[in-house]
This record gives C-alpha cells, sequence and structure tokens, in this order.
C-alpha cells in the first residue's frame, strides 16, 4: 500500500514535469514584441511637451500634474530622450507650491501615486533640486496618508 502511493506520487511528478516541458517549448514560439523606434518616442515626448506647456502657460500645475500621470516615463533605450522625459516632468514640479503637495498627493488614487513617482524618479536624472524637494515633500506627506488608511 505504501509503495503503490509513493509510486504514484513518482508517476505525477514525471507527468507534472512532461506538462512543464511542453509549456516551455510552447513558449518558445511567442513572437519577439516589436522595437519601437525613438523617433516614435521623440514624437510622443514634444506632443506631451506641447500640452503640459500648455498647461503650465496658463498656470495650471495640478492639471498639468494629472495629464502627466496618464502617460508612462519614456521606456526608451535611448538615455537623451529618458532625460528629456524626465526635463517635461521637472517643468510640472517645479510649478506645483509646496503648499499644495499634500492636497495633490491626497487626491490620487494608488495607481496614480504610482505613476507619480516613476515620474518623480524618471525627473530626477535632470539633476535639478526642484524636483528633489517634491519628492522630498511627497515623501512626508504619504506617511501621513498611509497612516489614515490604517
Amino acid at each position: 500500500d505504501v509503495y503503490k502511493r509513493q509510486y504514484q506520487r513518482r508517476v505525477r511528478g514525471i507527468q507534472k514535469l512532461r506538462a512543464y516541458k511542453k509549456m516551455a517549448e510552447e513558449d518558445e514560439q511567442i513572437p519577439e514584441i516589436p522595437v519601437i523606434p525613438d523617433s516614435a518616442y521623440k514624437a510622443k515626448l514634444d506632443q506631451l511637451q506641447g500640452e503640459i506647456t500648455g498647461y503650465l502657460n496658463g498656470g495650471r500645475g495640478i492639471e498639468a500634474l494629472k495629464h502627466l500621470l496618464k502617460s508612462r516615463p519614456t521606456p526608451c533605450k535611448n538615455e537623451q530622450i529618458r532625460v528629456d522625459g524626465g526635463k517635461i516632468a521637472e517643468s510640472v514640479f517645479s510649478q506645483i507650491k509646496a503648499a499644495d503637495v499634500d492636497k495633490v498627493v491626497n487626491d490620487l488614487s494608488g495607481d496614480d501615486l504610482e505613476m507619480l513617482m516613476k515620474h518623480v524618479y524618471s525627473a530626477l536624472m535632470t539633476g535639478k533640486s526642484s524636483t528633489a524637494l517634491f519628492l522630498s515633500l511627497i515623501h512626508i506627506s504619504e506617511p501621513t496618508r498611509q497612516a489614515e488608511i490604517s
């Protein structure tokens, strides 16, 4: 009886290994993700820059931030294009007043907060101090929000 159960476990283990091997072979047939050219990323950044500039020229920094959060930081391999994306985010952060940071952070959803942090880190690539200040204000504000949620 004991030997029969051990044998059955081994057989099930072998069947599982064969199934995993088959799945691995099928995974190799998945087509690769197409490579997006740098020019497409640059065009998207230029469009975003124009939209953000419109908000900022109108003195609507918070709306510019909300618009920025609808887009992901540029995942391009070209470092200059990534830095240009960070400069757009940095220009938005520099227009938000320190007194408004608490209100802005508290109004964001969890997904928006995650996207905000991605943009903050991309903006840190520019090396400007206003982004570091904005990041520190967010970190001061965020624990307060987490305490309220708990």
